[in-house]
Formats: C-alpha cells, structure tokens, sequence
C-alpha cells in the first residue's frame, strides 16, 4: 500500500464508530527474572519484577481499535469478581466504551502468564465456557439492536468462552443485514459453519483445516479450502491466516496471495485480534479487500515482534509502510 492512500484511510479511522461483541478476557502478564531451579522440584523459580494488565480476546480487539483511533464499544460478559472489575479499570483507563453484562455465575476469563526474561515459562487459564442461557442470548441482542444506528460496523470475536452461541449469531447477523451494517467475525471452529451471510470472516489455517476436514499442505489446498467455505457461507470476503505463511484472501476478484510482513516473531499472542481489528478499521473507511489485508498484514507483522499483547497504531503503521517503501 501506498503512504498516501494509507493517509487518505487514516484520515478516516476516527470518523468510525464499531461494535465489538464476543468473549472479553483479561491478561496478565507476570514478568521476572530465573537465576535458579527449585530445591523442592525441577522446576524454575521466577523472582517476580512487575505484573502487568492487558485487555484480551474480544477486549484486545477493542484495544487495538481503540489505539488506531476509532471509537469503539465492547460487549461482552464478566463475572462478579476482582478479575471482573480489574478487567473494567484496565479497558477504562484506554478510554474504551463498555457494556459488560456481569454473570455471577462464571468467572472472568483470564489467561496468565509467567514469563522468564523473553520465555513463556507456563500459563493459566482461568475460565467457564458454559454457553449463554437464553435470558442472557437476549440481553445481549437487545443492547446491539440499540446500539446499530449510531455504528459503522459490528465485529464478533469468538473464542469459543460461550457467549456468541449459534442463536446469538444469527440474530445478530440477521439484524445486521436488515440493517445494512457490515459484518467482520473471527470465528472458532465450534461454530464456523453458523457465521452465513457475514461481511467478512478470518479463519487461521487450522480452522479452515477443520472445515475442509483434511489438512491443507499446499497454497493449492488451502485456495480450493478458501473458494469452497465463501461459497458454502455466502460470505463476500474470506481471510485465511496462515502464521509465517502469511494469509489468502478470497474476494469477488478472486484470489490474492499474501506474504507475511514480520522479520521475526516473538510472540504471536494477539496477532489475530490485530488482524481482525486492522482490516475492518480499513474496511469500513473505504479500504478495498486487499488494501485492508495487506495492512492488516503490516500490522500483524509489527505486534508478533514484541512480548506480550501490543496494540497497532497509526504512527506505527506509518513507519512499517515507510520502512517497506524504502527497502523497495
């Protein structure tokens, strides 16, 4: 992409306004140093210098967003817990709008992290994936039917934690395209197949892995994988990540093979909830499919640089194209 055409689009970042709805988590991140193995078992002990808080799953989505400059509002569930209310104080303290149902009966998600120096050292989940019951599939529908009118957009992020269930799904596409307002999803394999009629969707490779029910070990494989799941959802645009490969994307022009930007990879923790929120941002400001993947993709590739989870900004994007126009 050119500079100025990515101008032009970041001209436009902050006249959007978008829907975030999915699973919402927090990450913690516990950093320290090992200068030791414990005496009690032959594990490391981790001396702990700083714990740090980050928005994660649908919130990181959000985050991202947020950062590049539009404006954003997350919908989601939390549990009636310190987690819970650390989760609102970190997405508050980045200015982002929320309305989070808060479910006494399931915990906040919340995924930590030890990390020794630069190396993952073990993480721990704590989470419920119960799906939604009914009362909730409605809460949740009635605050995005309110919320339509005033929004450019609504992405679903699913991470498979329960809340966007397959009847959530359909009713919140359904009303979406009533109402003319563009779709983006990134889905997970439980429900990939419920995600029909949408704007846009972004399986990683294992994903359309499962649902071509085979393993797609060739550019070959994963384009006739592509071409069949837009035809078989009925989706206008198809993005298939593929990590160090790259990512395929699969339009009304055809097929447009993608590169991937990264020089090397730290951590690729969020890299699809930078993908997703950079390609819709662009989207929705007047971005073609490919103009929005290839910066996605510039994204993508600066965020699995660093540790931990990082958020893309302009300014940043801005200096990738830069750097790439350059070296070119």
């Amino acid at each position: 992409m050119e500079l100025e055409r990515f101008q032009e689009l970041r001209d436009q970042f902050r006249r959007q306004r978008l829907i975030v709805v999915g699973d919402v988590m927090l990450d913690t991140y516990y950093w320290g140093a090992v200068s030791r193995i414990s005496p009690e078992a032959p594990v490391p002990v981790v001396a702990l210098e700083e714990v740090d808080h980050r928005p994660g799953g649908a919130a990181n989505v959000a985050y991202n967003l947020r950062c590049l400059g539009a404006e954003v509002l997350l919908i989601g569930l939390r549990g009636d817990d310190s987690t819970g209310e650390q989760l609102d104080a970190t997405l508050g303290s980045f200015g982002i709008e929320t309305k989070l149902i808060c479910d006494p009966g399931r915990p906040t998600t919340e995924k930590m992290r030890i990390i020794a120096g630069s190396q993952h050292v073990v993480r721990l989940d704590r989470e419920t994936t119960t799906q939604l019951s009914p009362e909730l599939v409605k809460e949740v529908h009635e605050i995005v039917s309110n919320e339509y009118n005033h929004s450019q957009g609504l992405i679903l992020q699913d991470y498979n934690k329960g809340v966007l269930t397959p009847e959530l799904i359909e009713m919140l596409v359904s009303r979406a395209r009533d109402l003319a307002i563009p779709v983006f999803v990134d889905p997970k394999t439980n429900n990939l197949t419920s995600y029909r009629d949408v704007s846009f969707i972004k399986p990683n490779i294992r994903e359309a892995e499962h649902f071509a029910r085979r393993q797609l070990t060739t550019d070959d494989d994963v384009r006739k994988a592509g071409e069949k799941l837009r035809e078989t959802l009925r989706t206008e645009v198809v993005l298939i990540t593929r990590g160090s490969s790259g990512m395929d994307l699969f339009d009304d022009r055809g097929y447009h093979r993608i590169p991937t930007r990264a020089r090397q990879v730290a951590d690729v923790c969020g890299a699809g909830d930078t993908v997703l929120s950079t390609y819709t941002l662009a989207s929705v400001s007047g971005a073609e499919p490919k103009e929005a993947a290839q910066l996605a993709n510039f994204a993508a590739g600066t965020v699995v640089e660093e540790m931990g989870i990082v958020p893309v900004t302009p300014e940043k994007l801005e200096g990738l194209l830069n750097h790439h126009a350059s070296s070119h």
